[in-house]
């Protein structure tokens, strides 16, 4: 059970509309704490806090906000001065969908370093610092993909940005897990959420080639039951993450390039012996 005590009683969750997010978001108001959620999309967003607010009685603040737009620094620390924030949920993504680096936009490669590298930064940085001030406990947990475990073709700047986020979340945890400050990565494996359908991922044909797609309950509820214990948490579990991070990297890396182009059903260009 989630320690509202040591956590509350609040909570900030990045991306908390829908999927992942979202069950964070229900496993955080079921457990009496208050919410505030930021997500891009406004429909979702706000039939999210409506949902919430009804079926656990706690007060939820909904957020319209681009991630990516300059000023996040600031819309944080307007948040903190409203809010009494003790857990922090980094979970917002984007529609990264797949392509050699080469031929698609710079300006979309940026945006993916800024929202999944720079935003929890900001985020571990604001929030912890706030509570540690005040000599109490708080939580932060990263949500990270297996894509994150080595270099990736065709997913190759999402891949580097999802490994940063899991270096942060070790460095993080190790610094503070003395102060009773916990940071978690929570590193999820293929998760079948709306942002994954709108990625293009097929299902089915992830299915015939062996990934089953996990819910995204057991990564919101595994993630904050693995809170204050570890810095990172393998969804897919730990002898399924050693076994991977045991192959030697060039292996790892042609086995995760095959497994994107796969899920999203994209020829290979044939790579030079």
């Amino acid at each position: 059970m989630l320690d509202a005590g040591k956590y509350g009683p609040a909570a900030l969750v990045l991306g908390g509309s829908e999927g992942i997010g979202r069950k964070f978001a229900e496993e955080i108001a079921a457990a009496g704490m208050d919410l505030v959620l930021v997500a891009r999309n406004r429909a979702p967003l706000e039939e999210a806090a409506a949902a919430l607010q009804s079926a656990h009685r706690v007060r939820v603040t909904a957020l319209q906000r681009d991630l990516t737009a300059p000023g996040f620094e600031d819309f944080v620390g307007d948040i903190l001065r409203e809010h009494d924030i003790g857990l922090a949920v980094c979970n917002a993504g984007a529609t990264h969908g797949v392509g050699h680096f080469l031929d698609g936009e710079l300006a979309r490669a940026q945006s993916l370093v800024q929202l999944n590298c720079n935003v929890p930064l900001v985020i571990a940085h604001k929030v912890l610092n706030a509570r540690r001030a005040g000599k109490r406990g708080a939580g932060l947990v990263v949500v990270s993909s297996m894509s994150g475990v080595c270099g990736s073709g065709l997913v190759a700047a999402y891949a580097a940005a999802k490994a940063f986020q899991i270096a942060l979340c070790e460095g993080l945890h190790w610094e503070l897990a003395g102060e009773g400050l916990d940071v978690l990565c929570a590193v999820a494996g293929l998760t079948d959420t709306p942002a994954m359908r709108r990625s293009g991922v097929s299902f089915s044909a992830a299915a015939a080639a062996g990934y089953l797609a996990m819910d995204a309950s057991h990564v919101a509820q595994g993630a904050l039951a693995q809170l204050g214990r570890t810095a990172v948490w393998y969804a897919v579990g730990q002898q399924t993450a050693d076994a991977m991070r045991a192959m030697p990297r060039p292996q790892l890396t042609q086995a995760m390039s095959a497994g994107s182009a796969a899920l999203f059903q994209v020829p290979v260009r044939p790579r030079p012996d």
